[in-house]
């Protein structure tokens, strides 16, 4: 089978953090083999390419790629080379926290939690028991109350969407929305930081109490709307701040 290959000035970005060049190497090289520039079964560049790309030491890379390999994303074969895992598809579930860096990712990140907790939502709203409608109740009326406070805000925003999953009796729903929250608190955080003091704090508690109300009436096609509307009015909010904050 012929080997193809970038050129290697091509393939990846210049180091922005000395200090631990083998986590960064073996960050931009599991980047590219999510995005598909690297295929499942395609050899990367040798370790002397690498060091080359990277203007590191061969030992750099090395110790770049022994994590990848333990992480699952490569194989290597003496005398051979390194080559992206052909089971990539069938490995767990997982968002790494550094991709949200990238705008395009946070956003692809945002359509999937769309997708998720929409059905999180009209799921809850027909198999919620009366005390996990008290639960939700509760979180609610902690977001009412954290104000302008964005710090507090953000924390029961997300316990807020936690206990919709909770809300399932769906555990699958839960480990999913468990992931989900917890690499997208930053991106949470910055926006609840812009949004305090604006009229956008208003709008979001309004939307929460829609997809209270909603649950709490046990219409499911309500509830997912409800849901749908208001993370992508998030997203929508995210995307403007950055924009304004951009020089």
């Amino acid at each position: 089978m012929t080997v193809t290959q970038s050129p290697p000035q091509q393939v990846f970005a210049s180091l922005g953090r000395p200090d631990n060049l083998p986590d960064e190497i073996a960050q931009q090289v599991r980047q590219r083999i999510m995005n598909g520039e690297f295929a499942p079964g395609e050899r990367l560049p040798t370790e002397f390419e690498l060091a080359e790309m990277f203007a590191v030491s061969r030992n750099v890379v090395r110790e770049a790629i022994a994590r990848l390999k333990l992480a699952g994303y490569v194989d290597t074969r003496r005398g051979v080379g390194t080559f992206v895992a052909q089971d990539m598809g069938s490995r767990r579930f997982e968002i790494a926290p550094e991709d949200l860096l990238q705008a395009d990712t946070l956003e692809h990140v945002f359509s999937l939690r769309v997708e998720i907790e929409a059905g999180a939502a009209a799921i809850a709203a027909q198999h919620r028991t009366p005390e996990q409608l008290a639960q939700l109740a509760l979180a609610l009326r902690q977001v009412d109350a954290s104000g302008d406070d964005w710090e507090q805000g953000a924390a029961t925003a997300l316990d807020f969407h936690m206990a919709v999953g909770v809300a399932t009796n769906n555990p699958y729903f839960m480990q999913l929305m468990t992931h989900l929250s917890h690499v997208i608190r930053g991106a949470v955080r910055t926006l609840r930081y812009r949004s305090a003091g604006t009229e956008r704090i208003e709008q979001i508690e309004r939307e929460h109490h829609l997809i209270f109300n909603a649950i709490e009436s046990g219409d499911s096609d309500a509830a997912r709307l409800a849901m749908r509307t208001h993370l992508t009015n998030g997203m929508q909010r995210y995307k403007a701040a950055d924009t304004r904050t951009t020089p």
